[in-house]
């Protein structure tokens, strides 16, 4: 079973990469996100499931 980072990380990631003010940094948060989820889809499902979107 895959263990999730930790909600304050994931957060983190989310804000760089809506935030960030430079195209290395955004690249690099959805790197993290992605590696940490291994998709999109699920990226989305764990920030749907913690209410961070909707």
């Amino acid at each position: 079973m895959m263990q999730e980072p930790p909600l304050i990380l994931v957060k983190t990631w989310y804000e760089l990469l809506l935030n960030a003010e430079d195209k290395a940094s955004k690249q690099h948060a959805e790197q993290m996100l992605i590696g940490a989820f291994k998709t999109q889809e699920a990226v989305a499902a764990y920030l749907k499931k913690h209410k961070i979107i909707k």
